[in-house]
C-alpha cells in the first residue's frame, strides 16, 4: 500500500476513534458495534462494499426550528441528505463533499463538528450489496437561503417542523435521528 493511502486510512481510524461516544449513541448496542467495525478498518465502501461508514447531515434553522428533509430516489424515503465515505477522505471531507454535491453548498466547514448522534442502518435488499451503514449525523445550522438543490438525486425536498417531519420519515434510523434532535432542543443542548 503507497504511504498517501495508508496516511488517509490511519487519519479516517483516528478520525472515527475520536467521535465514538457512548452520549451519543443511539444504544449500548451501536458504541460496541462501532467499536468493533473500527477495529476491523476498511472503513469506506470502496474497502468493504457490505459494511462501511457514512455521514447524515440534518439542516436545521435554529430561528424556525425547521429541518430540510429530502425524498430520495434510490431508497423512496424521505431522509435527511447524506452519503458515503469515500477512500482517502475524513469525515469533515465527506460531510463538505455530500453538502456541495446534495445542497450546492461549498466548503460549509471549516473544520471538523462534532457529531450529535451515531446509528447503524441496517440495509435489506437485493439490490444493493450494502448490509449495513455506520451513521455518523451533524447538524448543519442554517437557513438553506445559499441551497442549490441537486434535484437528480431527489424527487422533492421539504423545510419541516419535526413534528411535520415525524408524520413522513420512516427510516427507523432518521427517526431515531428526530427523536434525538427533539430531546436535544427539549433539554437545552442545542
Amino acid at each position: 500500500m503507497n504511504k498517501a493511502i495508508l496516511k488517509n486510512t490511519m487519519d479516517l481510524c483516528q478520525d472515527i476513534a475520536r467521535i465514538i461516544k457512548r452520549e451519543i449513541c443511539d444504544s449500548e448496542e451501536t458504541y460496541l458495534s462501532f467499536l468493533q467495525r473500527l477495529e476491523e478498518g476498511n472503513l469506506t465502501r470502496d474497502e468493504n462494499v457490505s459494511t462501511h461508514f457514512g455521514t447524515f447531515f440534518l439542516p436545521f434553522n435554529p430561528k424556525t426550528r425547521q429541518l430540510f428533509l429530502v425524498h430520495h430516489k434510490k431508497s423512496g424515503l424521505w431522509i435527511a441528505p447524506g452519503g458515503h465515505i469515500d477512500k482517502g477522505e475524513i469525515l469533515w471531507q465527506t460531510l463538505n463533499r455530500e453538502i456541495s454535491e446534495e445542497l450546492g453548498v461549498k466548503e460549509y466547514f471549516q473544520s471538523s463538528p462534532n457529531p450529535f448522534l451515531l446509528t447503524i442502518t441496517e440495509v435489506n435488499n437485493n439490490v444493493q450489496p450494502c448490509k449495513a451503514h455506520y451513521d455518523v449525523w451533524y447538524l448543519m445550522a442554517t437557513d438553506g437561503g445559499n441551497f442549490n438543490v441537486d434535484l437528480a438525486e431527489f424527487h422533492d425536498t421539504k423545510w419541516l417542523s419535526l413534528d411535520e417531519a415525524k408524520k413522513i420519515v420512516t427510516a427507523p434510523t432518521n427517526i431515531t435521528a428526530l427523536n434525538f434532535l427533539d430531546d436535544c432542543l427539549k433539554q437545552g443542548k442545542l
